[in-house]
Parts: C-alpha cells; sequence; structure tokens
C-alpha cells in the first residue's frame, strides 16, 4: 500500500508541476512509464526512461523559460515592473496564455510568497529545476536493486543535491537514509555513523540540549515512578529522525558507548511517544495522557498507528530504551517499562522481545 500510495503521489506532483501547455510534456510521460517498469521490476527499461525524463525535463524548462523571458521583453511588462502579479496581470490583458499558464503551474504549488512576488526569484527557480532529482533518485534505486552501490550512490548524492526542488520535500530523508544503509552494507561504518549523523542536521531537538540533559537526569535518577515521570515531563516533534536515532543508539551501543547510545535511545522513543500521542490526540479529543499503559492501550485501537509504528521504528524504541536502561544499571526505569511494554505493546515482535528483557531483570 505504502508503494502504491508514493507512486500515486510522485506522479500528482510531477504532473502537477510540469501541467504549462497542452497536455502531459514528455519528461512527465518518462518519468511515468519509468515508475511503472520499477514497479514491475523491469528495471532496464526503467532506468531508460528515467534517463528521457531527466533530459526531457531540461529540454521543457529551457523552453518554458525563453517563452517567458520574451513575453517579459514586452514595453509594457517591463512597466508592471519585477511583480509577479503586476506581470500576471498585463500578461492577462493581454491574453498571453502560455506564458501564464507557465507561472501558474509554479505559483499554484510554491505561491507568490515562495518567490518574494519577483519574476526575476521565479526565474531563477525554473533554472534549477531543470534538474529532476526524483528521476536520479529513482535511477539511485535500480542501481541499489542490482548491488551497483557505487553508482547508486553517485545519483543518490545528485538527487540530495537538487533537493530543494523535489516535489515531495521529505523525500530528501529517505535519500539520507538510504545512503547510511549502503554505507551499512558496504561495511563503513564510519561513513555510516557520518550519514546517520547528518540526518539530524536540521533536527532542532537533537541540537536542544538542556532538553538532552533533562531527559537523562530523570532516566538516571531511577526512582519508583521515573519511567512514568519521562513519559509525563517532555516531548519532542522531530519524527523524521526516529530511526537515525535508533541506528546510532545501537551503533554506539555495539562501539562500547554505552552512555552515548543511552542518550540517542531516550529521544528516540520520547519522539515515538509524542508522534503516537499527537496522532491519538486528534482522533480522540477527550484523551489526554494518564500513564503508560492507558497510552499503550489506546494507540492499539488504531490499526494505522500500530502499522506506522512498525514502519518507522517507533515501537522497537521503547525496547531499545529498556534494554540500555537495564545494561547501565537504572533497573528500576528498565523494570517500569518493561512491566507496560509486556502487557501492551501492540505487536508480538516487541512485546515477546519485552518478556525476555524482564526475565532477564528478573
Amino acid at each position: 500500500m505504502k508503494k502504491i500510495f508514493c507512486f500515486v503521489l510522485s506522479i500528482f506532483f510531477v504532473s502537477f508541476l510540469f501541467s504549462a501547455g497542452n497536455g502531459q510534456n514528455e519528461s512527465i510521460k518518462a518519468y511515468r512509464n519509468a515508475l511503472i517498469c520499477f514497479d514491475n521490476n523491469d528495471y532496464g527499461k526503467a532506468l531508460k526512461y528515467s534517463e528521457d525524463a531527466i533530459l526531457y525535463r531540461r529540454q521543457d524548462i529551457e523552453k518554458q523559460i525563453d517563452k517567458l523571458k520574451t513575453s517579459l521583453t514586452s514595453k509594457r511588462v517591463q512597466v508592471a515592473g519585477d511583480s509577479i502579479e503586476s506581470v500576471v496581470k498585463v500578461l492577462e490583458s493581454r491574453h498571453e496564455n502560455e506564458s501564464l499558464e507557465i507561472i501558474y503551474s509554479f505559483t499554484k504549488i510554491k505561491g507568490y510568497d515562495y518567490f518574494n512576488n519577483s519574476m526575476q526569484t521565479l526565474l531563477k527557480y525554473m533554472n534549477e529545476s531543470m534538474v529532476f532529482p526524483e528521476a536520479q533518485k529513482l535511477i539511485a534505486d535500480i542501481y541499489k536493486l542490482e548491488g551497483e552501490y557505487e553508482f547508486a550512490e553517485e545519483y543518490y548524492m545528485l538527487a540530495l543535491k537538487n533537493s530543494d526542488v523535489l516535489d515531495i520535500p521529505n523525500e530528501k530523508y529517505d535519500i539520507l537514509y538510504t545512503l547510511a544503509e549502503i554505507s551499512r552494507l558496504q561495511n563503513n561504518m564510519e561513513k555510516y555513523e557520518v550519514r546517520l549523523l547528518n540526518i539530524l542536521t536540521e533536527d532542532k531537538c537533537f541540537k536542544d540540549n538542556a532538553l538532552k540533559s533533562a531527559m537523562h537526569q530523570t532516566v538516571i535518577s531511577d526512582k519508583k515512578g521515573s519511567c512514568e515521570k519521562f513519559f509525563n515531563l517532555y516531548r519532542a516533534d522531530s519524527y523524521l529522525s526516529i530511526d537515525a536515532y535508533n541506528q546510532l543508539a545501537e551503533y554506539y551501543y555495539s562501539m562500547g558507548e554505552k552512555e552515548k547510545a543511552l542518550s540517542f535511545a531516550e529521544l528516540s522513543a520520547i519522539t515515538s511517544f509524542s508522534k503516537i500521542s499527537e496522532i491519538i490526540s486528534s482522533r480522540n479529543t477527550e484523551y489526554s495522557y494518564s500513564g503508560l499503559s492507558k497510552f499503550f492501550q489506546e494507540a492499539a485501537f488504531y490499526d494505522d498507528v500500530v502499522t506506522w509504528g512498525n514502519d518507522s521504528n517507533a515501537w522497537r524504541s521503547f525496547n531499545i530504551l529498556a534494554r540500555y536502561t537495564n545494561e547501565l544499571g537504572y533497573k528500576t526505569f528498565a523494570r517500569e517499562l518493561l512491566v507496560v511494554l509486556v502487557q501492551f505493546t501492540p505487536t508480538k515482535y516487541w512485546q515477546k522481545d519485552a518478556v525476555l528483557q524482564l526475565e532477564l531483570l528478573d
């Protein structure tokens, strides 16, 4: 289902952005065919169509820029100045529909404010949009599946370089995670660590030392009720970082840096908890946090929340936190968390893991 959703969403955004002119242009057709072939495991054709899409996109944008610049040379348009709104009014009065459609195709998605209502800024963005990061990423995906990691890295890096013009901005994180995975597959653990940390570059929670210190102090106090206090007091919303936190926690643990591993485990667990709480509250307006047990029971009512927790490794984060607190001797915290996980974790795999952890703790 996720694969189909991403396929449809990619087609929608790319088609919408490049719908100027008569019907669908060649770049859209080529990219659509590439996605269909990729979905059908016909990677040879998917590669060819992706390369065509990149070429056609450049040609398409060059034609649009030339057409727009021609319209902008008109004396009446020049009098309107650099304001997109003013230029549009003049073009409408002159019935220059093709140029108007070009402008609309960008401003309908981004809005005038994104371009500071400036035609020159719009033209600059159009120049940058000649690249096709979605097609570059698809080529990288193909090479990765075929085990051609060097070629895959090259195209992922190109897509990442051009991520500012991705139609689905968060796809940048898919690229970053995949680059980290390639490093792991190549057993280049130093690069693996760096690439996971790169995912956190814009993560305000990771940069919030006061939050991290407060959470850690609550955990290591290891008093009765410390687990409930931890989940009652703190919140974090860098949801795209959850799996990076988990992977870094496990990486540092494997390197013997257990305190560092615990810090990442704390971030992951509280971020997972915060996201799930946010979803639950949007579904059930009467819900308010009143304990970890009830939190897990409420979450289990929503199949899509359970699925999201599996896909994002959110449920895993709670078990990692329990394991590392136990390993470092914070057994009161670990026990309180595991008792809840054993009874109420909504996935069998992590429930069994919690049972084993609790048995070993006892």
